[in-house]
């Protein structure tokens, strides 16, 4: 009797809170398509110093009940030309817009890059400029959202790049300039069940 009683109370308990892959759409202009991975096909989208939301790497997220999490990684932006030289301290800011102009956060990746470092996969690029065949991603930080029930879109904008070299540093904050990657775009959307712990 004690097993029954225990095993309905267990039947009506709800399951734990999960989390589903669910589809959503990157509606970022065709021209920051940097290329795809040549591994896992994943697309990279260049990241340009802007405070156009419509300019930036834009995302909708789809409606949920519940909420859900985002994410992403994001890149330096690199030209690793044969001539590189020194090895540089690398600091990439970019910053996140909802609703238009309402800024969710600031992130930054900050790196060494040295001398020949490559990707840890190569990226199949869209452009044939002679420069962009330099370009590459170089390190990763994965930025995780909390999203709110509701429909949500979400806007990646570039802010500046710092590079030291030596004694010398750069500051690059002109609008229009790619300073950034992101790649690897996920979202899931909280499933029914007991709250968040």
């Amino acid at each position: 009797m004690i097993l029954l009683l225990m095993s309905l109370l267990l039947a009506w308990t709800p399951f734990a809170q999960e989390a589903k892959d669910i589809a959503f759409d990157v509606r970022a202009r065709e021209n920051l398509l940097m290329g795809r991975g040549a591994a896992t096909s994943r697309p990279y989208y260049d990241v340009v110093i802007t405070q156009q939301p419509a300019a930036g790497v834009l995302i909708k997220l789809p409606y949920t009940k519940k909420g859900g999490k985002f994410s992403f990684d994001l890149h330096h932006r690199i030209a690793m030309t044969e001539d590189f030289g020194l090895a540089a301290d690398v600091t990439t800011v970019v910053e996140l817009l909802s609703g238009g102009t309402t800024s969710i956060g600031v992130y930054t990746v900050a790196d060494t890059i040295n001398p020949g470092q490559k990707f840890d996969e190569t990226v199949q690029k869209t452009s044939t400029a002679e420069i962009d065949k330099y370009v590459t991603p170089l390190g990763r930080k994965t930025i995780t959202l909390d999203i709110k029930p509701g429909p949500q879109s979400l806007s990646i904008v570039g802010q500046m790049a710092i590079i030291t070299r030596g004694k010398t540093t750069t500051r690059i904050d002109t609008p229009g300039t790619r300073i950034a990657v992101v790649s690897n775009f996920k979202f899931q959307e909280i499933e029914a069940g007991q709250p968040l712990r």
